[in-house]
């Protein structure tokens, strides 16, 4: 019987040398699915992976994940710097390829882990647009709540504001998610599929409960923001409406986003005196990484609720 000498790095590259950075990425997106994760998560990780491949090829290297060393991936990492691409592009395709390999090292799909070492790109402090609120009340303003479109509208952006929910979040409510007596509303398209729920103040409770009389029943829609056809809302279409707002009041200095509407929400929450522990909670974010991130941007804001709050101030006050 022939004796083996190879090493047994070099027998797991041989047997999974076949295996194709494509097929390897839609094993990678289905154990993604498989926990949960939305699909526009799945779709970010495609991306950035496909983008890497296609830089692999370019740089004429192996492109079967088994035969991909950390000295490829470290060069081209190298060539997306050269080519001016952005610290945070550059360090989401980092962290996919880091889930990536990390997924195919527990399948054994390969032998090693190239990616394990590969460091991200320190990026520079970026400032998170918020809306002043004469900006809010200019935008709270436009839409003409006369008409149906425009009370949608001006409903979307007082549960975009009053909640801070995603726009993926938003498109996904449902009349069976809304639950008035108790003025909150579920989430259930929640960021890797985890429900949660939000809280809705009494003003947008009174408007919800107006849209949803203009709206009507509207036989195998369950959703609850429809458009003028009475056909589900997309994301798009969310987004379109927002930016006519934005260019209808000619606000400066600020993208009129859904995105925008939730940092604004987080940043006057913690102005309000919220917590960062109930933000996470609301926000659906899994760790304090973002909201230490908001609290960290508006510091000498803080500074001011500590003059206004301060315990020492307070007790001895002459």
């Amino acid at each position: 019987m022939a004796r083996r000498r190879t090493t047994v790095q070099k027998e797991l590259n041989e047997k999974y040398s076949k295996v194709t950075w494509e097929d390897a990425v839609e094993q990678f997106l289905d154990s993604l699915k498989i926990k949960g994760l939305s699909y526009h998560t799945r779709r970010w990780h495609k991306e950035n992976l496909q983008a890497v491949v296609k830089a692999l090829w370019e740089a004429k290297y192996a492109t079967e994940p088994a035969l991909v060393t950390d000295k490829m991936l470290q060069e081209v990492v190298l060539k997306m710097i050269d080519n001016g691409l952005a610290a945070t592009t550059i360090n989401h395709r980092v962290r996919s390829l880091k889930q990536f390999y990390q997924y195919l090292t527990a399948e054994a799909i390969v032998g090693s882990n190239p990616a394990e070492k590969l460091d991200r790109k320190k990026a520079a402090s970026t400032v998170i647009e918020t809306f002043s609120e004469g900006q809010l009340q200019e935008l709270l303003a436009a839409p003409d709540k006369t008409r149906f479109v425009g009370l949608r509208d001006y409903t979307i952006m007082l549960l975009l504001l009053d909640t801070g929910v995603r726009l993926s979040e938003l498109v996904g409510i449902k009349l069976a998610d809304i639950k008035m007596a108790d003025n909150e509303v579920i989430i259930t398209e929640g960021k890797g599929g985890k429900n949660r729920r939000v809280f809705v103040s009494p003003k947008t409770k009174e408007t919800l409960k107006k849209y949803l009389r203009v709206r009507g029943d509207i036989p195998g829609n369950p959703y609850l923001f429809v458009s003028a056809e009475d056909q589900p809302m997309k994301r798009r279409n969310v987004q379109e409406r927002l930016t006519i707002y934005g260019r209808q009041t000619r606000l400066e200095g600020v993208r009129v986003s859904p995105h925008t509407f939730r940092h604004t929400f987080a940043k006057m929450y913690i102005m309000r005196g919220g917590d960062p522990f109930s933000l996470q909670a609301l926000l659906g974010h899994s760790t304090l990484d973002m909201v230490r991130h908001y609290v960290n941007l508006w510091g000498s804001d803080l500074q001011k609720m500590h003059r206004q709050f301060s315990p020492v101030a307070h007790l001895l006050r002459q």
